[in-house]
């Protein structure tokens, strides 16, 4: 696929207008082989082929706004080896130009561009510009991206659907839903000047094949709905024990309280806060934050609808920590009162079964037995996976015990026919298939899926580093919504010598991001466990009595519209803080305004830039998740070829990046990657630099550098082979409408390229 930068058709009328405006404008033809003489006759021997290739489906070539053509990927090597040519009489065209009427050569061509951007015919791929610092690619095919420059809307609570564009025709669905999102197809207004979208539930292809004819749906109006410019996403992150966001009217105010000193700001923000809770009015604050709203762990019902400045925003700091200001639709309900439900919660044991571990499963059955007993409502349920080791002399790896969750008095009797290894095997090493038990665990069927998971992981040895990671098995319970609570286990008999090694390894597996996933403040639910105490079933008992109560304490407050005061009391780093985390999404907020409200919104907290408010995220379909995969690919490939130092190997990286991907070069003399290559599925118009997007030529010169460019490409192709494993899964992967036959999945900015 074509970038987003631009790109414009090409016809040698353009050339032939380029020597006429030039012989008027008193230009002197120049002798030799770039003469305009020489290079007319050469475009002239190209034209019809060149004009044959521009026109195919496949958009192998186009024209961009600087007046030379785009070589896409998919070119074979005769139509490359035209446009090639093209290119380079264009570029000679453009310097005898530039020097003859004293321009510069890429005000020429940009002239040039301009000059002819509409004479060319549908089908022909161009560049046109949306506004100063964004373009994007256009067939000449409806709607035209300078009228309708968006591909989705959202739908506001009750919009209705028509027929034709007049309210006065036949609905053909009434009361869409809030947030609801549907592809554009065309946009026009009716005879009192309101302005209507032909919408369909079908994917909206960037770059429109010529035989692309999708289902329409109707019409809605634009005050029905809201405009989506970009397919990006965000959710709140964890509430609990950081200040509430403030939403603004407009994005100035927001900025001068940024620039504040941190005494001044924190208290601005106190007072404004306090007005919106007061309901008298903060001024240019609409709204606080929903601390608690309903379905906020469904990032589609908070989508980004703009953001300070591409160009701007890498400038915006909080106390010199770097952040971002968009523009944010917030759904908040009918009516801002407190409701909803509490999510279930699941807890799967993941636990060495090794000879050692004996008494700890009788501790833990002994646990859940008296758990039982004293909690009759079946608040928790319960499963559970045994682990050992590679060893055959060991009976299993890894094995599920239970196949679907069970309630405490049903689990008694599972965990009574769990046994630990009869006898120690002889000669085996200490470290066991931790990390194997937790991927079986984390990838279970026997989670329900509205369900808050909860692994429980118990274990006296570390894991070995074999097929899995701690970082990879982090990335995966990630995707599948799992947390993990670490108990282990220290003075064993056997395995004191590896104590420092266990806890650091389930430390580092039990620690979870305040925002977004890799970046943000961690928090750890680690509870150890000293081996030559007594005390491991009281310490079960304990966090299966806390969640029991957190259950409680979250329905109490759903009902009793106490979602803030309620959350304030909950400490940091205890199993009721992951409870809340989770209910706290199906809690309603009492501070929000009616149906929805849209705001500008800091990424940081702001009075405390070190935490993270928002975690943005961009929606992928199947097909351009795949594409994103192949071009990181092909980035991790070039680094490895400069670490290998492959004979010819340029350490040029931007060459090397032309020279062994299908991402295209369209500015060598850039600085930065970003300026420098056509990026593709837009990413380059997005709210944020990644380490790729601003690195220079200079940069990839340094070997660690490079190696560390090719872990973080690594990691990256990783998540997206999690993302697409998952693909069954409907909390991660969601549909935008009722009928839409296409998924997306939410994917965090810190995993882009």
């Amino acid at each position: 696929m074509i970038g987003s930068r631009a790109i414009l058709p090409v016809a040698i009328a353009g050339a032939v207008g380029l020597l006429l405006w030039s012989s008027l404008a008193g230009a002197a033809p120049s002798p030799g082989p770039d003469d305009y003489q020489s290079i007319l006759v050469s475009m002239q021997g190209r034209q019809t082929g060149l004009e044959s290739e521009l026109g195919q489906p496949r958009h192998c070539l186009g024209e961009r706004l600087d007046g030379l053509l785009e070589i896409n990927h998919n070119c074979p090597p005769e139509a490359r080896a035209l446009a090639e040519d093209e290119n380079r009489n264009r570029t000679a065209l453009h310097g005898l130009m530039g020097r003859d009427l004293n321009l510069a050569p890429d005000e020429i061509g940009r002239q040039r561009a301009v000059r002819y951007v509409e004479r060319y015919r549908p089908g022909v791929l161009r560049e046109v510009r949306l506004s100063e610092d964004e373009t994007t690619w256009w067939d000449g095919r409806p709607p035209d991206p300078r009228k309708t420059p968006v591909a989705r809307v959202l739908a506001l609570q009750g919009a209705r659907i028509h027929e034709r564009a007049d309210p006065l025709s036949a609905v053909t669905r009434d009361n869409v839903q809030q947030y609801e999102s549907f592809g554009v197809v065309d946009s026009t207004k009716d005879g009192q000047g309101r302005l209507w979208y032909q919408i369909t539930e079908d994917h909206v292809p960037k770059v429109k094949p010529p035989d692309w004819s999708p289902k329409g749906l109707g019409w809605i109006a634009q005050d029905e709905c809201i405009p989506w410019r970009r397919a990006v996403v965000m959710r709140f992150t964890n509430p609990l024990q950081r200040e509430q966001s403030l939403l603004f009217a407009k994005p100035e105010p927001l900025l001068a309280l940024m620039d504040l000193d941190p005494a001044q700001r924190r208290n601005r923000v106190a007072d404004l806060s306090a007005a919106v809770e007061r309901r008298t009015g903060g001024g240019d604050v609409i709204a606080v934050e929903p601390r608690v709203n309903p379905n906020q762990d469904r990032a589609v019902m908070y989508p980004v609808l703009d953001f300070y400045g591409r160009g701007r925003n890498a400038d915006l700091r909080i106390d010199g920590k770097t952040a971002r200001v968009l523009e944010v639709a917030a759904r908040t309900g009918t009516d801002g009162a407190a409701g909803g439900t509490v999510a279930p919660v699941d807890i799967l044991f993941v636990m060495d079964t090794t000879e050692s571990m004996g008494p700890y499963l009788r501790e833990v059955l002994a646990a859940v037995e008296a758990f039982a007993v004293s909690s009759p409502d079946d608040s928790l349920r319960f499963g559970f996976v045994g682990y050992r080791d590679l060893d055959p002399r060991f009976e299993y790896q890894a094995r599920e015990f239970t196949s679907a969750m069970q309630s405490a008095r049903d689990f008694v009797r599972t965990l009574k026919g769990i046994r630990a290894q009869p006898v120690a095997v002889s000669g085996d090493d200490i470290p066991e298939s931790v990390f194997e038990g937790l991927q079986l665990a984390i990838k279970s069927e026997q989670w329900r899926p509205e369900a808050l998971k909860l692994l429980f992981l118990v274990g006296d040895a570390p894991g070995k580093d074999t097929l899995y990671t701690i970082e990879a098995l982090r990335r995966k319970a990630d995707v599948a919504r799992v947390k993990l609570v670490a108990f282990p286990i220290k003075n064993s008999k056997i395995s004191k010598g590896l104590d420092q090694v266990t806890e650091r390894q389930y430390r580092e597996l039990a620690s979870a991001y305040q925002g977004s996933f890799g970046t943000s403040g961690e928090t750890s639910y680690v509870y150890a466990v000293d081996a030559e105490s007594k005390g491991f079933k009281q310490l079960v008992l304990d966090r299966l009595h806390e969640g029991e109560t957190a259950i409680a304490q979250a329905r109490r407050c759903a009902a009793g519209g106490q979602g803030s005061e309620c959350l304030q009391s909950v400490q940091s780093g205890t199993l009721s803080e992951l409870i809340f985390q989770h209910a706290a999404l199906t809690l309603a907020g009492p501070n929000m305004p009616r149906n929805e409200v849209r705001g500008w919104v800091s990424d940081k907290v702001l009075t405390n830039p070190g935490q993270e408010a928002l975690a943005p995220m961009v929606l992928f379909t199947e097909a351009e998740l795949d594409e994103l995969e192949a071009r990181v690919r092909e980035l991790k490939d070039v680094g490895e070829i400069a670490l290998r130092g492959e004979s010819g190997t340029t350490l040029d990286f931007f060459d090397l990046v032309a020279r062994n991907t299908r991402i295209t070069m369209v500015d060598p003399t850039a600085v930065n990657f970003r300026d420098a290559f056509a990026i593709p599925l837009g990413i380059d118009q997005l709210p944020y630099d990644s380490d790729i997007m601003s690195m220079t030529r200079d940069e990839f010169q340094n070997p660690d550098r490079v190696q560390g460019f090719v872990a973080s490409l690594k990691t990256k192709l990783a998540t997206y082979e999690d993302l697409r494993r998952a693909r069954g899964d409907p909390q991660v992967w969601r549909r935008l409408s009722t009928g839409a036959k296409e998924r997306v999945v939410g994917v965090e900015l810190n995993h882009l390229p």
